[in-house]
């Protein structure tokens, strides 16, 4: 497993179109090879972080090479006041 945990920072006001297009676009990721899931979380302190799950970094990688994931980012950047910051994990036991 591949993890992608990443901070974002949310425009004001906003939340809430987020999470629906958060579910929308998952729908287009879900058809991806490798793709697992896509979740939006929330800190006690109000902090926002999405953690991507693929089955393998390699799967990771060609779905950032698509347009798909291209117009996905697009979509993302309108919701954010500054680039996201990803941190990438391999799950080394369970």
């Amino acid at each position: 497993m591949y993890i992608a945990l990443i901070d974002i920072e949310l425009k004001d006001n906003t939340e809430n179109e987020f999470k629906a297009w958060i579910t929308e676009s998952n729908k287009v990721l879900s058809k991806f090879p490798g793709f697992v899931s896509r979740r939006l979380v929330k800190s006690d302190d109000g902090k926002y972080g999405l953690v991507v799950e693929f089955t393998d970094k390699e799967s990771h990688v060609k779905l950032h090479q698509t347009k798909e994931h291209g117009e996905i980012h697009k979509q993302l950047m309108s919701f954010l006041k500054k680039p996201p910051v990803p941190n990438f994990y391999h799950v080394i036991s369970q």
